[in-house]
């Protein structure tokens, strides 16, 4: 393995922002459960610009597509509960009994993160309820 260039030091690795929920459109392509695989920072800087500029490009043609069965606000919901499950089912993998953290600490991590899923699915299981299963006629 080569020796590391000591002019040429890597800058560090990309973490996940602290997202205010007021300013969630800030972040409005890619989660960061995805994101955070691209430690790389500039890496992760360019596919944060291009879901940016793909964003933008949608936003331009969005009020010429049909228009949702449901109507706006109950696909939003049902997008939310979408997401929700994904967050709810990202947290479940970290807290299955087939993985080992190598610390108390993270394996308690693990379990409060699954909690945490428990109480995503109860959400997400209220909102479902609430819209019910009419869905435009799809």
């Amino acid at each position: 393995m080569p020796e590391l260039d000591q002019d040429c030091i890597s800058p560090p690795p990309a973490i996940p922002p602290i997202i205010d929920p007021a300013r969630f459109e800030d972040f409005p392509v890619l989660r960061e459960t995805f994101l955070l695989y691209v430690s790389d920072p500039v890496a992760n800087a360019s596919l944060r610009g291009a879901a940016d500029l793909l964003f933008a490009l949608i936003l331009e043609f969005w009020g010429q597509w049909p228009d949702h069965p449901e109507g706006l606000l109950r696909a939003s919901l049902r997008a939310g509960v979408a997401d929700l499950r994904h967050v709810q089912g990202f947290l479940l993998e970290w807290d299955s009994p087939d993985t080992s953290h190598g610390s108390p600490h993270e394996e308690h991590l693990a379990a409060v993160g699954g909690e945490i899923a428990a109480g995503i699915g109860v959400l997400a299981d209220r909102l479902e309820a609430e819209l019910g299963p009419w869905r435009g006629g799809i």
